[in-house]
């Protein structure tokens, strides 16, 4: 019985003996499975950190080009706005075109005017001396009859007047009538005819040449207003005229004057015999400057801009600036 029992035990024991070698194979596997699973997830690993890496440097390269895009948007915005620029501009070009068109349109026709007006200078002349030779052509198939007084050009202001201030009418040849403000006192005497008025401070005297051409202002007040260049040529030109010219209490008086037509820029053609100190006393051939007309003869000034006012200005008025409380010119007819 011990036999079979041993037998018994020993095939008990073959199999566990067997078992444990075959185990002992079987981690064997196991660890080699285990190491080339590693393996294989470390080359899984190795090919996802390369697949990251290409991935970065695709995102990079795409940042890149992001930015490219982004400066070449910009140039081309840069681009769009220069050509919009140049758009505008030569709306602008095109727009100044038609203002030079129109500013040569404008200056033929001050040209025109400026012809048409001394053509009517001249035609008042030859209507002033057709009028004189048609009085003396009367008076010499009239001399039986008894003389009669002609007044070929009137006497503007009267040669005796009680009132300080007289406001007149008059008409002179070729011209439509205006009014005129004559002036007298004891000590200037009378027959004074105010042509040019101005207080120290004045906005009409910084007017334009047509303003001092046509004359402005009101002639019932004693200051502000002028007579008027047209008015002032044809006074002077027609008959003797002593001018006197009074400045902040001084006073200068020349026995002759006579101021040219707008052809010869309204200069002083004739003033003579002068006494006094009044400072601004227009000098032999200066012409009537204004600050759209620059008339003083002085280079790279405007007196009569920088002075604020129109007068007779010549190259040694260019310094003056010499304050007043008013300036008045008077004219009086000599015959």
């Amino acid at each position: 019985m011990i036999f079979p029992v041993a037998l018994l035990g020993a095939f008990i024991l073959l199999p566990v003996t067997l078992g444990s070698e075959e185990c002992h194979k079987n981690d064997t596997q196991l660890l080699k499975c285990h190491t080339d699973l590693q393996n294989e997830r470390l080359e899984k690993y190795a090919k996802i950190s390369k697949w990251q890496q290409d991935y970065s440097e695709l995102l990079r390269q795409l940042m890149d080009e992001k930015d490219k895009y982004a400066e070449l948007h910009s140039k081309q915005q840069e681009v769009d706005n220069l050509k919009a620029l140049i758009h505008q501009q030569s709306e602008e070009i095109e727009l100044l075109k038609d203002h030079i068109r129109e500013l040569k349109e404008k200056s033929e026709l001050a040209t025109l005017t400026n012809k048409l007006s001394t053509d009517i200078d001249k035609f008042g002349e030859i209507v002033k001396a057709e009028g004189v030779l048609t009085n003396q052509q009367a008076h010499i198939n009239n001399q039986t009859t008894p003389k009669t007084e002609t007044i070929d050009f009137p006497d503007s202001c009267p040669r005796s007047q009680n009132e300080t201030r007289v406001i007149r009418e008059i008409k002179l040849p070729g011209s439509d009538p205006f009014k005129v403000l004559c002036y007298s006192n004891s000590n200037l005497g009378s027959r004074w005819m105010n042509v040019y008025a101005k207080e120290f401070i004045s906005r009409k005297f910084n007017g334009t040449y047509e303003d001092f051409e046509s004359g402005f202002g009101d002639i019932n007040t004693y200051f502000e207003f002028f007579i008027g260049l047209n008015q002032l040529h044809r006074l002077t030109s027609g008959k003797p005229y002593e001018v006197l010219l009074l400045t902040n209490g001084n006073e200068k008086r020349c026995d002759n004057f006579v101021v040219g037509d707008r052809t010869e820029g309204y200069k002083v053609k004739t003033i003579s015999n002068c006494t006094g100190d009044a400072w601004l006393a227009p000098k032999l051939g200066s012409k009537f400057s204004t600050f759209d007309r620059d008339e003083d003869g002085v280079p790279d000034h405007n007196v009569a801009k920088e002075l604020g006012y129109g007068w007779w200005f010549d190259p040694d008025m260019s310094t003056l600036n010499v304050e007043f409380h008013y300036l008045i010119m008077f004219i009086r007819r000599r015959d």
